[in-house]
Formats: C-alpha cells, structure tokens, sequence
C-alpha cells in the first residue's frame, strides 16, 4: 500500500469533520466514500450521514456522525495554513459549473466555492462545495445547513462554449 509520508495511505482521504467545540480529524477511505469526483456528482439524498474514520491520534476506527457538524472537510493537511488569506478571484482556477456561493457558519467563518446548479443545496441537509481558492487547504467541503448563518449565490459559472462543442 503507497503512503504519502505521514502514515496516510495514497486510497484515503484526509477528513476533519467540524464541530461547533470540536473538530475530529481522520483518515477515510475513498473506497467506503467515493473520489472527490464521485462525491461531487453523487445522487444520494443524505450522502455524509456519518463517515467511518481511522482516527489521526488514536488509529481506531470509529463510525463519527456528521448530525450536529458545521461541515465535513476534505482537506490536504491536517495543519493547515492560518496565516493563509483566501483569494477570492481566480485566474487560474479550473472553470468549474455551478453556482459560485459564499457561505457563513453560526461561528463566522466564511468559504467560498461552487455548488451544483441543482435543488441538493436547497432541499437536502447538506451540499457539497468545492472551494474556488486553489491554495487553500480544503478540497472538498459538505456543508450541513444547520450550521449556516448566511448563505449567498455570487453568480453563475457555467463552463465555456467552446467545450460544448467537441
């Protein structure tokens, strides 16, 4: 099995699902989950009900429910980069179809990323949100709406005419 060099297997994904006091940091298998691909284009009423991790301190695996979370990161490290400032325009961003949102946890924290044009964001308990800053530490974030403050729609991505045609 390939590593990546701090223990975590090349098949995993590193995931931090985030409490409103805690945060429980983990690695998960894409094979229980799915590719960050699969996940975005995922059919599933409830996708992230609970998520089974192999705990980063421990390395027991535990089945953690994702009720009562803000979100559900997918992250590169689990150090991340506080001294990071988010970028907000892109150039060299891949384009990306969807909504461009910014969103709001009870806590003030703010992301921005692309949700599908799609009624999961409105009719579901989460959404998935791919993070438009491509520096940034988060990959791939499933947002529980119970733990949102505000929630705007800053446009309409769509991919460019050209790809239409081929």
């Amino acid at each position: 099995m390939a590593q990546r060099g701090d223990g975590e297997a090349a098949n995993t994904h590193r995931i931090v699902v985030r409490y409103e006091d805690r945060a429980v940091r983990g690695f998960a298998e894409i094979d229980d989950l799915g590719s960050v691909e699969e996940l975005l284009h995922s059919t599933q009423e409830s996708p992230l009900e609970s998520i089974r991790l192999r705990l980063q301190d421990s390395q027991t695996i535990e089945e953690v429910p994702t009720k009562d979370a803000k979100a559900v990161f997918f992250v590169k490290t689990f150090e991340g980069d506080l001294k990071h400032r988010a970028l907000h325009f892109h150039g060299h961003a891949p384009v990306l179809e969807g909504l461009w949102v910014r969103v709001y946890f009870n806590d003030n924290e703010m992301i921005e990323g692309i949700v599908s044009n799609n009624s999961d964001f409105v009719l579901q308990n989460g959404f998935f949100l791919m993070p438009t800053d491509p520096n940034g530490n988060n990959k791939l974030v499933y947002v529980l709406k119970g733990g949102l403050k505000d929630f705007h729609v800053l446009g309409l991505r769509n991919p460019s005419k050209s790809l239409h045609k081929a």
